[in-house]
């Protein structure tokens, strides 16, 4: 199937040579895009295992090693992405003749349009684009949308060109679980040799199709978390074993990792039986670490919502935590315990689905995203609802992609609009619990959805000092009590966050502030004039 190879996007930001054309012209390549090298050379034997493929690139002072890979059909190539403007050049190494000592230059011109450059963190908690432009991360999941047949990947595309979501967590192999997720994937990543995967012979074309699709996610602002394993996995590409998890692993930091949208997440629920002692984390995490050029942000995503089925996200290999849980009120203690950035990966989902972790109203999916996000933390949307994207199978976007259904959608972007005219990165969380905790050995392990929800039950505060406040809650009839510092006046704005509507303005004073709420899903703004 070769349909898509012809419509590969052209990012503005990326430049592709073959080395026959190279010399003719100067190629230029923006800050942060990608610069492409393709080499033809052997396809005898079995390349991918075989034959080996490195460029270093210098610039100045600066150099970068950038190990390449077999693409193949014979073609091989080096992806690349400059942090430094001005002119590069590179020398190729390799253990085949054609591929090695293979020089060129390239200049690298600054940066345009919504390239402002990878995601990175700052202040601890919180997350910046490398040339210091705002990221506030707003997420969707839909597993195993890039291993559908291809009419539902080009929907999904569709879907999130007018979405909110700019971050989307996505697995590398197919995915098989319930409420619709055992549908043949539309190609399998490695051939199979006497109906058994061969990890040693991979299946270009689907690689070639992951990179596309990533490719779309850059150009339309949206963060690839690449979830390189999951106990899912009926195709049994988890027992690979530990010398093809590291090749598998290599060969994706050869892939993606000059995309400057890509994150890595080692799995999905690493700590499920059947997975947890199937790969060596350490060893994955740690390589990742060691070998990734640029160091995309890294993670580990858990099973059950509690602490005690977390990966120690204190390990250095581990960037930011990524959690399944809708435990708000540990948010602030996480924060605290790890020091990095926290986001609720897994927050349940808006949907209909026969488990409690898919059943969530719009407005319940709505208001998690606020709890999370004025607890310091980032959250994470998803939906289980059944879609119009194909009529043939079960298509939910949770697994799949396609399309959206749910109701929280439009609010969730009025969500990112409140959160991107704050000075988050400068924020600080407050949380007042309006409810008697139970002990804490209560609280390990599951907890009755219910009991849950009374616990979330609390007034979140996200404020910088003497300056800028939001505060939210979910009931009615709740009294926000505030002591608004400093000697200038404050302009109070009422949100209800379910209809999208700011009040009028009006101005407090400094000093003690109380303020009661008439209506659920309320939240108020106040800034120092």
């Amino acid at each position: 199937m070769k349909h898509f190879a012809s419509a590969l996007l052209i990012l503005v930001a990326s430049c592709c040579i073959s080395m026959s054309s190279f010399a003719q012209k100067t190629q230029t390549t923006e800050q942060w895009g990608v610069f492409e090298i393709s080499l033809k050379g052997p396809s005898e034997g079995n390349p991918y295992m075989d034959n080996s493929l490195e460029a270093t690139f210098s610039n100045g002072n600066k150099t970068v090693l950038m190990p390449g890979f077999y693409d193949g059909n014979g073609m091989y190539k080096i992806r690349f992405s400059p942090d430094q403007l001005g002119k590069w050049s590179f020398v190729t190494n390799s253990n085949q003749a054609a591929l090695n000592n293979r020089k060129g230059t390239f200049t690298c011109v600054k940066p345009t349009g919504n390239n402002h450059g990878p995601v990175k963190i700052v202040n601890t908690f919180y997350l910046k684009y490398a040339d210091g432009s705002p990221f506030y991360s707003v997420g969707t999941t839909a597993y195993q949308w890039t291993s559908v047949k291809q009419s539902i990947q080009e929907q999904t595309i569709k879907t999130l060109e007018k979405a909110p979501f700019n971050k989307m967590r996505m697995c590398v192999f197919p995915k098989n679980y319930r409420f619709g997720n055992d549908t043949e994937p539309w190609m399998l990543a490695y051939k199979k040799v006497d109906d058994k995967n061969d990890p040693t012979q991979p299946n270009y074309e689907f690689f070639q199709n992951f990179d596309h699709r990533v490719e779309q996610l850059l150009a339309m602002g949206i963060q690839a978390d690449v979830i390189l394993f999951h106990p899912y996995d009926i195709l049994g590409y988890f027992l690979m074993g530990k010398e093809m998890n590291e090749k598998y692993t290599r060969y994706m930091i050869a892939r993606l990792s000059a995309y400057r949208n890509v994150w890595w997440s080692l799995a999905n629920e690493w700590d499920i039986p059947r997975i947890k002692d199937a790969i060596d984390w350490e060893g994955v995490g740690s390589l990742l670490q060691k070998e990734d050029p640029y160091q995309r942000l890294r993670s580990i995503h858990n099973w059950a919502g509690d602490e005690t089925h977390f990966y120690d996200h204190t390990r250095p290999w581990i960037t930011h935590v990524s959690t399944q849980t809708h435990r708000f009120f540990d948010a602030i203690k996480w924060r605290n315990q790890y020091q990095k950035p926290v986001f609720f990966d897994e927050m349940r989902y808006e949907g209909d689905v026969a488990s409690s972790w898919g059943q969530l109203t719009g407005k319940e999916m709505t208001s998690y995203f606020w709890k999370a996000g004025l607890s310091g933390v980032y959250g994470m949307h998803g939906e289980t609802l059944r879609n119009d994207s194909d009529k043939e199978t079960e298509v939910r976007w949770w697994a799949k992609g396609g399309t959206l259904m749910g109701e929280s959608e439009e609010k969730i972007a009025f969500f990112r609009k409140i959160m991107e005219a704050a000075p988050v990165t400068e924020m600080t969380p407050e949380m007042l619990t309006l409810t008697k905790m139970p002990k804490a050995d209560t609280l390990v392990g599951k907890i009755d959805p219910k009991l849950m929800e009374v616990l979330n039950n609390n007034i979140y505060t996200l404020y910088q000092k003497d300056k800028y406040y939001l505060v939210y809650t979910t009931d009615p009839l709740q009294t926000i009590e505030l002591n608004l510092g400093g000697n200038k006046d404050y302009t109070l704005e009422v949100i209800d966050t379910w209809n999208m509507k700011v009040g009028p303005k009006k101005t407090v004073s400094p000093g003690k502030f109380q303020f009661k709420t008439e209506t659920p899903f309320t939240a108020i703004r106040l800034i120092s004039q």
